[in-house]
C-alpha cells in the first residue's frame, strides 16, 4: 500500500532524475578550455633560454565560435633581454583535422626588459582549441622557447577550472582531447 502523496514523490523524483540526465549529456560536450585556463610555461628542448619560465591565464567570458571572448594574460622571465617575443596558440582556428586546425597562430606579443623579463594581456574574440601555447623568439614562426600544454609529458602544462561562463552552451568541439 502507498502512502498518500507517495506516488507524486515517485514521479516528482523520476522526472527530476530524467532531466537531470538530459542536461548532463550536453554540459559533457563542452570544450574543456571554455573555462579558466592556468597555464605554467617551461623551456622548450634546445631552448636559447633554458632557465626561462612563465605563467598565464586564459579566460573564457563566454559565447559560441567563432565569436568566444577570453581574456589572456601572459608572464615570463629568465629570457633574453630586450628582445622579441610573440605568443602563439596551436589550432586556433578551423574544423578538426583541417591544416588550420594543426596551424600555430599569434595571439599576443612582447619585448622583454633589460633583465629578461615580460608578458603581454589581450582581449580576444575567437578560439577553437587550447591544447598548446608557446612563446617564440621574434616572430610568430620563430623558434619555440616556452610551453604550455595539456600533454602529460609537456613541457609545461594547463589546468581549466569551469566558471560561469563556461556553463553556455557552445558549439565548440572537444578537440583539444586529441592533441
Amino acid at each position: 500500500m502507498t502512502r498518500p502523496g507517495g506516488r507524486t514523490v515517485l514521479l516528482v523524483l523520476a522526472l527530476l532524475t530524467a532531466l537531470a540526465v538530459t542536461l548532463a549529456d550536453p554540459f559533457a560536450s563542452f570544450a574543456d578550455h571554455e573555462s579558466d585556463n592556468v597555464l605554467s610555461f617551461e623551456p622548450v628542448t634546445g631552448a636559447p633560454s633554458p632557465a626561462g619560465s612563465g605563467t598565464g591565464s586564459v579566460e573564457f567570458r563566454g559565447g559560441a565560435e567563432p565569436e568566444s571572448r577570453w581574456t589572456i594574460s601572459f608572464q615570463v622571465a629568465g629570457l633574453q633581454p630586450e628582445t622579441d617575443y610573440v605568443v602563439v596558440v596551436k589550432g586556433r582556428f578551423g574544423e578538426d583535422d583541417s591544416p588550420e586546425a594543426s596551424a600555430f597562430s599569434p595571439i599576443c606579443a612582447f619585448r622583454t626588459d633589460g633583465n629578461g623579463n615580460g608578458g603581454c594581456w589581450y582581449y580576444l574574440i575567437g578560439l577553437r582549441r587550447l591544447g598548446v601555447v608557446q612563446v617564440r623568439l621574434g616572430r610568430e614562426n620563430g623558434p619555440p622557447v616556452l610551453q604550455a600544454t595539456r600533454q602529460a609529458d609537456g613541457p609545461g602544462s594547463m589546468e581549466s577550472t569551469t566558471t560561469f561562463h563556461s556553463l553556455a552552451l557552445t558549439a565548440t568541439p572537444l578537440a583539444e582531447r586529441n592533441e
